[in-house]
């Protein structure tokens, strides 16, 4: 009976003990639990926190484009106003002088004729500029005095072409391929040119307008290399033996 009463009780201890270490395990669950809880609160209330002050931050920034949208408005205003009075001014000033216009529009469509059947040297560039004082004497942006200037500066600049020997950069069609090349041009007369793999030639003139020509005898690549050498060292005049390049230009 003893027995049986010691083993009862060493059974509740043992149950006691058991539950002991349940209840522990289990406050210790509640308790990180409860600390998770709470963090994922603090997160929650921070993150509403961000949220406000991202939309008062998005708000202000609203708002800042709409000032600087209507600062440009007012900007795009005043530059139509002075736009108008420019043109206004310069109409005003040109009331004796709107003999001036035909001429110089006929000038300049003689000049871009000109630029076009002659040597193929920056033959857009040359164009584009021509046509720009065109469009602004047309549409009355600047004075036919001062159309009448540029159109003579213009005129100038060609003829001094004629006179001129150098090197220059443009863009050239060889074998059906676009490439920028160094171009020695002799006043309006010849124009080499040379690739940056050291392909030469020299431009021709043809029906349909002008090509460049590559060469390929060796004496006539040395002979074009040798302008080249030459024009690099300054040196404008002299004896130089080259293949025949010249060409002629017929305006109508």
């Amino acid at each position: 009976m003893s027995k049986i009463k010691t083993g009862v009780a060493l059974s509740l201890m043992l149950s006691f003990s058991a539950l002991s270490a349940n209840s522990e395990d289990l406050a210790t669950s509640l308790m990180k639990l409860r600390a998770d809880v709470e963090k994922l609160d603090s997160a929650v209330v921070e993150e509403k926190e961000n949220y406000r002050a991202s939309i008062k931050s998005l708000l202000r920034q609203k708002d800042d484009l709409k000032s600087v949208l209507s600062r440009e408005d007012l900007k795009i205003k005043q530059l139509e106003q002075d736009l108008q009075k420019v043109q206004k001014d310069i109409k005003d000033a040109s009331k004796n002088s709107q003999g001036l216009k035909p001429v110089i529009i006929e000038a300049l469509d003689s000049l871009m004729i000109t630029i076009n059947a002659s040597l193929p040297f920056k033959t857009r560039e040359r164009i584009q500029d021509v046509l720009k004082i065109k469009e602004q004497v047309e549409s009355d942006l600047i004075t036919p005095q001062k159309g009448l200037t540029l159109a003579w500066n213009s005129i100038m600049d060609a003829l001094r072409m004629t006179k001129e020997n150098g090197i220059f950069k443009q863009t050239i069609v060889v074998d059906n391929e676009e490439r920028l090349a160094e171009v020695a041009r002799i006043g309006t007369v010849m124009m080499f040119f040379k690739t940056p793999d050291d392909s030469v030639g020299y431009v021709v003139k043809e029906t349909s307008g002008y090509s460049y020509k590559k060469v390929t005898q060796k004496e006539e690549q040395e002979q074009i290399l040798a302008l080249f050498d030459a024009f690099k060292k300054q040196i404008r005049s002299g004896f130089f033996k080259l293949p025949n390049a010249i060409v002629s230009a017929e305006v109508k």
